[in-house]
């Protein structure tokens, strides 16, 4: 029994069973760089707020009537991209908008339409590549980040193109297409042309996902009758899953750390608890970094990728959580009533 309560764990560091010197203290949280953008049900409704490491918050956005989704920040660090979304006669709209941090208002980046979302940036920040319905079920659109913007199409599927992702040189665009009767993983330029396929397999991957180096691209996938995390190169060669045989249940929400080395992710478990694990991209076993007696989602590294925040339904409410990458010294980081969920963590300017 004590192996199985183990297994997977190092040492003094799986969960609050052995979260070795306790919670993070103030002076380590007052060091830890960035500001996390999460969502936030204390209101009536959901709103983007910010927080610091060492606990101070602020409220983002104030829209009435509407429910704001932190998307990605853009590379400079002065804004939030945020999805607004509401009802209006019982059509359901989205609108995109780049959040200035510094209390300016809203830019909203096109009218309100049924489906605009997983914008990813381009490393200089001067366009990104979205989901939109503007012109089809879900094709792929290019577009500047100001108001009033032309957005150039760059797929047109009429089963669907999803989940774009730029590359770290933003030299291509990583996406999903269901053109061949269920999701694959393809890579194109960034101007639209010279796709490849890079997963041919009858059931669905989806979710792709860079490494920052560029040199792998993750992706879930169900071919083994259960979503699992796997590594491929973007040339489709070097095809394995991540985690070996550690985990057995569905999992989901990877997250790259910033210097490429490590994943970390989430495994479903029974009677709706789950359970972070991090992964080395080179091999070896995977380490369980929660003990599985809650439910520990979103898991996203710090931007010196020594920390990790993450959503916890412990104490009776969902909040954010911070705990160091090899997980020791777990500190629940919010504390309001209502649930805090989806955190983006980033440097501000």
């Amino acid at each position: 029994m004590l192996a199985l309560l183990g297994w997977g764990c190092r040492a003094g560091t799986c969960g609050r069973a052995a979260s070795g010197p306790g919670p993070l203290s103030e002076e380590e949280r007052r060091a830890i760089p960035g500001v996390i953008a999460f969502i936030s049900e204390r209101a009536d409704q959901k709103d983007v707020w910010l927080v610091k490491p060492s606990g101070e918050e602020t409220q983002l956005t104030k829209s009435p009537g509407e429910d704001d989704f932190p998307a990605a920040p853009s590379p400079d660090g002065k804004a939030l991209l945020v999805i607004a979304a509401r009802m209006v006669n019982g059509f359901h709209l989205e609108q995109m908008r780049l959040q200035p941090l510094d209390g300016g208002e809203p830019v909203a980046l096109h009218p309100p339409r049924a489906r605009t979302r997983n914008p990813s940036w381009s490393p200089d920040g001067r366009w990104l590549v979205a989901e939109s319905d503007a012109r089809s079920f879900s094709d792929l659109v290019r577009l500047e980040p100001k108001a009033g913007t032309q957005e150039q199409p760059l797929t047109q599927v009429k089963e669907g193109c999803f989940e774009p992702a730029v590359s770290p040189d933003g030299r291509e665009v990583a996406f999903v297409s269901s053109r061949e009767g269920d999701p694959e993983i393809y890579v194109m330029k960034a101007d639209g042309t010279d796709e490849r396929r890079i997963t041919a397999f009858h059931q669905e991957d989806r979710e792709p996902r860079w490494s920052p180096d560029g040199q792998w691209l993750s992706f879930i996938s169900n071919r083994e009758g259960r979503e699992r995390y796997f590594l491929v190169r973007p040339d489709g060669t070097s095809l394995r899953a991540v985690s070996g045989e550690a985990t057995k249940l569905d999992e989901r929400e990877l997250a790259w750390s910033p210097d490429s080395k490590k994943v970390v992710f989430v495994e479903r478990l029974p009677e709706a608890k789950s359970r972070l694990w991090v992964a080395a991209v080179d091999g070896g076993a995977p380490v369980a970094l929660t003990d599985g007696r809650s439910r520990d989602d979103a898991p996203a590294w710090s931007p010196d990728g020594k920390y990790l925040v993450f959503v916890a339904e412990r104490q009776g409410d969902v909040d954010l959580w911070l705990m160091r990458a090899d997980g020791s010294g777990q500190t629940r980081l919010t504390t309001a009533k209502g649930p805090d969920w989806l955190p983006r963590w980033f440097v501000p300017r």
